[in-house]
């Protein structure tokens, strides 16, 4: 009777209320940025090439334990619905090395027809109610798609960076698509994200399932913009100033901002401020309290740094600041990205700078 007893407790941990609890184990990963997501290339042996089991398994060698893998609804499906088997073969084949090189799989939803994050002006998923119809639908393919794998394996993250005018919109549609995921795979990881693309000051209006310890709260992460998006291309308001910055410290003295003129001084006041390890944790404050409260994992999805500022030591510090904050809260990360702007890999898969990469890692 004893033993029998000792064998009951040992697998309380295990379960919360009738849920499992799933072992999904993450700490350092990166997104495969530029793959299937955000790029041109839609088919063919250039995306075949891009990421490869080799690429893959240098990312392990070097200590990365996950990946992030922002898939595009039109690289896997036309708009009347017609799948694109080669996409699905690659998304296949990607877990199925992780899964030998023992890494885990974060599948995220990174934009549909009806909600590209990069484009704020035409997101129709909130305020068109037939678009929530096809959010569900989208999401059942999905999980029809990935359900045959281990729930320690691949995890779904329901959508990137939502952008609704108001914080309820988002909560609306996401419960919905947590609660159909949560029927259809009671025990997946689900990754939830807050309104706004991910702020952390979102959070606290952030409507969470109770008791539900399989969702993986995800805040991004990239302030001060100066640093982070200093010459970005498609951040056009910062892509062109080119001042003097330091960190840690204020940004931008206020003797360089009496020689700007017009929008390159408004925008520098803007971003402007004093910014250190500090700031940097009070301003993720507002996340780390909620998970905190909720009992929650939480994971940063992203952030990162563009490379095209001179002084990388500023990038440095900046980079060691922030993983000392997720070492010290123990939140696991996922840095953007792999390749192109804020790519740690140039497109010869080369690391651009073994500083950058050690702090990332340390």
């Amino acid at each position: 009777m004893k033993a029998k007893l000792i064998f009951i407790i040992c697998l309380l941990p295990l379960v919360v209320g009738a849920q499992k609890v799933t072992q999904f184990d993450i700490q350092k990963g990166i997104n495969i940025s530029a793959w299937l997501s955000q790029t041109s290339v839609n088919s063919g042996p250039a995306r075949e090439a891009y990421f490869t089991q080799k690429d893959l398994n240098q990312l392990a060698k070097l200590g990365f334990d996950h990946i992030r893998i922002p898939v595009s609804e039109y690289q896997m499906y036309t708009k009347d619905g017609l799948r694109n088997e080669e996409t699905f073969k690659l998304i296949h084949n990607v877990i199925e090395w992780c899964k030998q090189a023992n890494m885990r799989v974060i599948f995220d939803c990174h934009q549909t027809y009806d909600h590209d994050f990069s484009k704020y002006s035409s997101i129709v998923l909130f305020s068109d109610m037939k678009s929530h119809d096809r959010f569900l639908t989208l999401w059942t393919k999905l999980s029809d798609e990935l359900k045959k794998y281990p729930n320690e394996l691949v995890a779904y993250e329901i959508l990137n960076e939502p952008n609704a005018k108001d914080n309820k919109s988002w909560n609306i549609i996401s419960s919905k698509i947590l609660k159909l995921l949560r029927k259809l795979e009671p025990n997946r990881v689900l990754i939830l994200g807050s309104n706004k693309a991910n702020k952390p000051y979102t959070f606290p209006d952030l409507e969470i399932p109770s008791d539900d310890p399989n969702i993986i709260l995800s805040f991004h992460f990239y302030y001060p913009y100066l640093i982070t998006h200093n010459q970005a291309s498609f951040m056009k308001s910062i892509s062109t100033i080119k001042v003097p910055l330091n960190y840690p410290g204020q940004l931008v003295a206020d003797s360089v901002i009496n020689r700007l003129e017009g929008d390159a001084k408004a925008t520098v006041e803007k971003n402007n401020g004093v910014f250190d390890r500090a700031k940097l944790l009070e301003l993720m404050q507002p996340a780390i309290d909620i998970a905190k409260k909720k009992g929650l994992r939480l994971h940063c999805g992203e952030f990162g740094s563009n490379f095209k500022y001179e002084d990388r030591s500023l990038q440095l510090r900046w980079m060691e600041d922030m993983v000392s904050i997720f070492k010290e809260y123990k939140i696991p990360f996922s840095v953007w990205g792999y390749r192109k702007e804020f790519g740690v890999f140039n497109d010869a898969k080369q690391i651009k700078d073994e500083k950058y990469l050690q702090a990332l890692l340390k």
